[in-house]
């Protein structure tokens, strides 16, 4: 594994000549998989995730069959594709690449369409055009690129596909219910050049009984969020109450935010935030919290549900639930408060956690569990993903190092983030790229998008990188 980057000098020019070849292929087939709306939904015969995600699934195994890989489709929760050179064993070791090619819901405030891969001025945009379905192909054409090269291996390698890493990892933990797990390897789905650790992610589900009241208005129901790992740009409430006050909220109210109905009795007040990535709330704006600020605006009295609501949404850092801090590998914590539902006296509450790699799911809910208390909630589940780390000076950190380096001349160091990849599932795996430095592709935003230069140039680092893994 410790093959240095000179001796492939020759091979490395083979591997860019033929992703340049086959560029506007990888650019066309990437188009069409992001014209595929594979956000997790009902499930149904061979599509456990919905029948967009199984679709997807099936249109990339489809491209590595037409370039004679061998394929497989384990009934739409994961597949593979495989290249096992000539003279390899069937039973080799396997170099892993894992991608995803389910995607969050596309949201609001598109400046282009969500799912129509269009390119404008050499970007590419798209929900999942980083996230997580442009890096796949770069992927899958980094592997067809050595075996149609013939580069010397003597391990196997797969692409490695699942469809709802959005949501859980229950398809790739299917996958490897029944299937080999790779010795070693990397999954496109961070930023180059490369991730050492990533942030232990958990999901705290908080509930409290209270009345929410604006004046002697109540509120009837509220909901926020679509998924935890997102922050909401939507949060829509009804309130109910006497005329008068009603009125004098409505007035108090942007037009387009409110709708009168039941004879100005019920309001339906929507507030807009700003979209981002769980592993980063502080780059959006919560809708709760604008929603409260459109509530105060009124000069109403409202309970104090309210303003820990407010104080709950706007906390980036996880100081409003007592569990702010930090380790000196993966820096400090993340919160994001992604989903909030109230009907019927209950408010219910997804808090998206990323802690640092030092520490353990039971700390983090022993500081989180008396101060919800204190605000008369209660902790009443939690959902736990560890953090990964791997050491800089493991072999595999130096491949991929090395062949990153020798690409582009970036010579800064490995990096940590907060956000949770198919890394964690592997025996040794690191999230090594996409996106290179300087570059926000806007990852579960409106927009999201991805110039084809940097499409291109991943698919030839991943070519280079699985050249000397596989070998």
């Amino acid at each position: 594994m410790g093959t240095g980057v000179d001796n492939y000098s020759n091979i490395d020019q083979q591997l860019s000549t033929w992703i340049d070849e086959h560029s506007d292929e990888l650019l066309t087939s990437t188009q069409e998989l992001l014209r595929i709306p594979s956000v997790r939904g009902d499930a149904a015969t061979d599509a456990p995730y919905g029948a967009e995600t199984a679709r997807a699934l099936k249109y990339v195994l489809g491209v590595a069959a037409g370039h004679g890989m061998s394929i497989r489709n384990l009934g739409g929760h994961a597949g593979h594709a495989e290249w096992r050179p000539d003279g390899v064993a069937e039973d080799a070791e396997i170099v892993g690449v894992l991608a995803h090619v389910d995607v969050v819901p596309e949201g609001d405030s598109w400046t282009h369409p969500p799912f129509g891969a269009e390119v404008d001025k050499g970007i590419l945009y798209g929900r999942g055009a980083v996230d997580d379905k442009g890096p796949a192909m770069a992927g899958l054409f980094g592997m067809l690129a050595i075996a149609a090269c013939g580069v010397p291996a003597t391990k196997r390698v797969r692409v490695i596909l699942g469809c709802d890493e959005e949501s859980s990892f229950g398809c790739v933990n299917h996958y490897f219910a029944n299937e080999e797990m790779p010795v070693t390897g990397f999954t496109p789905d961070g930023r180059f050049p490369v991730i050492f650790a990533e942030k232990g992610i958990a999901n705290l589900e908080v509930e409290m009984t209270a009345p929410f009241k604006v004046g002697d208005m109540e509120l009837v129901s509220l909901t926020a969020g679509r998924r935890s790992n997102m922050v909401p740009d939507l949060a829509v409430a009804v309130i109910e109450g006497p005329i008068e006050q009603t009125y004098r909220l409505s007035t108090a109210l942007p037009e387009d935010a409110v709708e009168v109905s039941n004879g100005h009795a019920r309001l339906t007040i929507t507030a807009r935030g700003v979209s981002a990535h769980g592993s980063t709330p502080e780059l959006g704006i919560n809708a709760l919290t604008v929603l409260v600020d459109m509530l105060e605006r009124a000069r109403l009295p409202m309970s104090p549900e309210w303003g820990l609501l407010d104080t709950w949404a706007g906390d980036t850092s996880g100081a409003a639930l007592g569990i702010d801090g930090r380790d000196d590998i993966a820096g400090p914590l993340t919160s994001n408060l992604g989903i909030a539902s109230y009907k019927e006296g209950k408010l219910s509450l997804t808090f998206n956690i990323r802690y640092p790699v030092t520490w353990t799911i039971d700390e983090l809910t022993s500081k989180a569990r008396p101060v919800v208390q204190a605000a008369r909630a209660s902790l009443v589940n939690h959902v736990d993903m560890k953090p990964l780390y791997v050491p800089v000076d493991d072999p595999l950190m130096q491949v991929l190092l090395d062949v990153y380096r020798a690409e582009t001349g970036d010579m800064r160091p490995p990096l940590t983030m907060g956000g949770g990849t198919y890394a964690r599932v592997m025996k040794k795996g690191v999230a090594f790229g996409p996106e290179f430095e300087g570059f926000n592709g806007g990852a579960h935003q409106p927009d999201e998008h991805w110039p084809v230069e940097h499409l291109i140039r991943a698919a030839k680092i991943y070519a280079k990188a699985l050249a000397r893994l596989a070998a």
